[in-house]
């Protein structure tokens, strides 16, 4: 969908929503105004009911008193003219006398009363009353003794309404006097009909009697009819009007929407009216469909002309933007050389200018990327072949410790294939007991740390174990987080072997010289034994005191010459945990002799929480030995050599072994561990080598810090076993 389209169609739609809240908003304000109008002329309607019904009522009371004046000379006249006879000329002349309309004599017969004489010659002979229509005590025709009287009202017979019927009986006549007059105005329902047919809206009102009344129901209607408004909600509405308040509803009744309304009223003899009035809703909802159609229609040509003047508009607008676009697309595909011709000073202008600058930058970065690409191409075919062709290992590790990726060397060295790489991980490769010790370095590495190079053990796909160098770093991305690692190893196992030739010389060296001072350590208990076993031997008898102290003496001898052996003797590397001031303890006992002998005072400052590492306990000493044996030979007068042992922080242990001898001159440090580089006229130069070997082995380190004329001090950082880096429990010494 164009540009052109989307945006007709959004102002279109626009447009749209106004126009229907136009008319949505008119129609609501339009029906409120007509309904207020509707309301307004049914209340109208009511209040002029109202005070026609008032007028009636007063007029029939004054009626009343008339019909009763009447009587009472009708009375007097029957009694003086007309006595017992029937004589309708007489009747006539009361009638005409008293001006009543119609004066009658009235005999009981079976089921009523009949008329015997009357002024109306036409009426004698015809039923006048029913019994239903009388008193109980009526129905025998006059009373026995006194008098009574009787009015009945009644509204019918169109234009003339006959207003009251009065009726008199006394003991002295045999018949009933009746008296009609005539009330020459309008009835109530004539009324009625006149305001509905000036005021055609009006489909009906009624007139309801609300005194006397236990209940409200369609018998309380006194005047004009019930058609729309005796229904049970009607009623009850009816009810509520009862209470003094106007109530009004819209409603549906017979298919036709009316408006239906109860207004209260009070005649003047405290008389309680309820007026319904009921007005036809058609001609409004006529009105309100004509101007929702007028509305509707004049909104469909506004929208029309809305769309059709847009289309138009955004036509004229977007004309130049053609070229624009038709420069953005050959920038699309790569094609810069071409500008667009600037003609306007617009926003459409300018526009056009930042795009042909835009255009231009584009040209120029899109050159250099190119070039950089180009030259990333050639380094990663670079980097791809160092990877897959250097002679060292190269393992690309995942935070899961799965194996991301493997160069050549490592399949020919460890006897994978590229399909076992994918279901590989490090702790597969690497020995359980280095990878013991690896969980700390990796936590390490990921903290940003740097790790010094160290040996491992990775096993070959065939279940061997082969000794390789490792140095291993961690791999950043963009915002220096690091997701993964990279291993090189080199496979080492030859010179781990020679190594382990040139430990196992030293160690026959280190032999050869403890010799003098081992043999020395066991001359004196043998010394001992032979000056008591002669002193027994002269005295004849056993001195259980002596026994005991030989035994000691004995038991010296065979650890003296237990620790001998097991330096001597070769063993399989096997790595154990540890206590360091244990295994450091051990030693400094191997070699206090010697040290005596050549004037050596030892003190140990060890710490008392445990120092718990994993080692090879047997070259771990062979390490002591040489260090301790060189602070030793650099005391030619002798002198203090201090052992301290304390924990480093996070998880590493420090053992610092510090002689007062004739130190090491600055420039010679750095050359010390290289192989047959020696100080001493009779040494080889692989004591301290094969001892910097033994503590990379154990991932650790070794330092040496010296002052010429003050001593030498040998620090050893050694990695803490990874579950036993707390507790204590006590010191060695």
């Amino acid at each position: 969908m164009s540009v052109k389209t989307r945006l007709s169609l959004i102002i279109s739609l626009l447009v749209s929503v106004m126009l229907v809240l136009n008319v949505f908003i008119n129609e609501h304000f339009i029906r409120r105004e007509l309904n207020s109008q509707n309301a307004m002329f049914s209340e109208t309607v009511g209040r002029q009911t109202s005070v026609l019904v008032e007028d009636f009522l007063e007029g029939r009371e004054k009626e009343r008193e008339k019909a009763a004046t009447i009587l009472r000379h009708a009375i007097e006249g029957a009694a003086s003219l007309v006595g017992g006879a029937e004589n309708v000329a007489s009747l006539r002349k009361v009638a005409k006398l008293t001006g009543a309309e119609k004066l009658e004599l009235l005999k009981p017969v079976s089921g009523g009363y009949r008329v015997t004489a009357s002024s109306d010659a036409s009426r004698i002979g015809q039923m006048a009353l029913k019994m239903s229509d009388l008193p109980a005590e009526w129905a025998g025709g006059p009373p026995a003794s006194g008098e009574r009287y009787l009015m009945k009202d009644t509204f019918s017979d169109g234009d003339k309404v006959p207003v009251s019927w009065g009726y008199y009986a006394d003991s002295e006549h045999p018949y009933i006097l009746a008296l009609t007059i005539y009330s020459h105005g309008y009835s109530p329902d004539t009324l009625i009909e006149q305001v509905r047919t000036y005021q055609p809206e009006v489909l009906e009102i009624g007139i309801w009697s609300m005194s006397g009344q236990k209940g409200v129901d369609a018998s309380a209607l006194k005047y004009g009819s019930e058609q729309y408004t005796s229904d049970s909600r009607g009623i009850e509405l009816m009810k509520l009007a009862e209470a003094g308040k106007a109530q009004s509803e819209q409603a549906v009744i017979g298919g036709k929407s009316v408006l239906r309304s109860w207004y209260p009223f009070e005649e003047a003899k405290n008389s309680n009216y309820v007026i319904s009035v009921v007005v036809d809703r058609t001609q409004i909802e006529n009105l309100s469909s004509m101007h929702r159609r007028n509305q509707i229609g004049s909104s469909l040509l506004i929208l029309a002309a809305t769309l059709i003047g847009t289309w138009v508009i955004i036509q004229l607008l977007l004309r130049p933007l053609k070229g624009i676009l038709h420069k953005v697309n050959e920038v699309a595909f790569g094609r810069f050389d071409r500008d667009i011709e600037v003609k306007r000073s617009d926003e459409i202008g300018e526009l056009a200018s930042r795009i042909n600058h835009m255009s231009g930058s584009l040209k120029s970065y899109t050159d250099k990327l190119k070039a950089a690409v180009n030259e990333n191409a050639l380094m990663k075919e670079e980097l791809e072949s160092i990877f897959n062709n250097t002679a060292d290992s190269i393992v690309i590790i995942g935070l899961d410790g799965n194996l991301l990726r493997v160069n050549e060397s490592f399949l020919h060295t460890f006897g994978y294939s590229p399909a076992d790489i994918s279901s590989l991980r490090i702790t597969d490769v690497v020995h359980p007991v280095e990878h013991a010790y690896k969980h700390p370095e990796l936590a390490r590495m990921l903290q940003g740390e740097a790790l010094p190079p160290g040996e491992e053990k990775w096993r070959h796909k065939d279940g061997d174990y082969l000794t390789v160098g490792v140095t291993m770093s961690a791999v950043r991305n963009s915002q220096g987080e690091v997701w993964s690692l990279v291993a090189v190893a080199r496979d080492v196992t030859s010179r781990a072997k020679m190594e382990e030739l040139l430990r196992q010389s030293e160690k026959l060296t280190t032999v050869g010289q403890l010799a003098a001072g081992v043999a020395h350590e066991i001359r004196n208990p043998l010394t001992t034994l032979r000056g008591f076993l002669q002193l027994q031997q002269q005295s004849g008898r056993l001195n259980l005191q002596h026994n005991d102290i030989m035994l000691a003496e004995l038991d010296r001898i065979n650890l003296i010459v237990s620790e001998f052996l097991i330096l001597a003797k070769p063993q399989a590397a096997k790595f154990e945990i540890k206590d360091v001031r244990y295994t450091l303890g051990d030693v400094i006992s191997l070699l206090d002799s010697e040290g005596h002998l050549k004037n050596a005072v030892f003190h140990t400052r060890f710490t008392t929480d445990s120092c718990l590492i994993s080692c090879e306990e047997n070259q771990l000493k062979q390490v002591f030995i040489n260090v301790i044996k060189n602070a030793i030979e650099a005391m030619p007068q002798g002198g203090n050599v201090y052992f301290d042992i304390q924990r480093e922080e996070p998880h590493s242990v420090l053992v610092r072994i510090t002689d007062e001898g004739i130190g090491i001159p600055e420039d010679i440090i750095p050359k010390i561990g290289n192989p047959f580089f020696t100080g001493k006229e009779t040494g080889t130069g692989l004591g301290i080598m094969v001892s910097q070997r033994i503590i990379q082995s154990h991932k650790g380190r070794m330092e040496i810090q010296s002052k010429l004329g003050q001593g030498t001090s040998i620090l050893i950082t050694l990695p803490m076993s990874p579950d036993r880096r707390s507790g204590g429990d006590g010191a060695a010494s």
